[in-house]
């Protein structure tokens, strides 16, 4: 069962319900409804953006994640990901969005 890990936090985040999940911050002044809400774990403070990234799964077990040309970025095991272009997750791999630290569970 894939899904993602928020560091310091107990909670996971299940990725099996959907094909296609957004990261980011729910803000409804700007009617900014990511599929998934890290508000909760200080994303405002880590610099994650309203639609940061997209992890989207092909098949029963393929994700990708692309960044969604974020403001402070995405990385993968430290490498800056290029907006729009999909990169490959394997089981724990490290996500960062702006310093707020995930990690890829298949």
């Amino acid at each position: 069962m894939a899904s993602l890990e928020i560091e310091g936090v107990e909670q996971t985040i299940d990725l099996q319900d959907k094909t296609e999940h957004t990261l980011g911050r729910m803000d409804s002044a700007s009617h900014s409804y990511p599929d998934v809400d890290l508000n909760p774990f200080n994303a405002a403070d880590a610099g994650v953006s309203r639609r940061h990234a997209k992890i989207t799964r092909l098949g029963e077990d393929r994700y990708y994640v692309m960044d969604l040309s974020s403001t402070n970025y995405t990385f993968v095991n430290g490498e800056q990901l290029e907006p729009f272009e999909p990169k490959v997750l394997t089981d724990g791999d490290e996500i960062l969005l702006g310093t707020l630290k995930l990690f890829f569970r298949a």
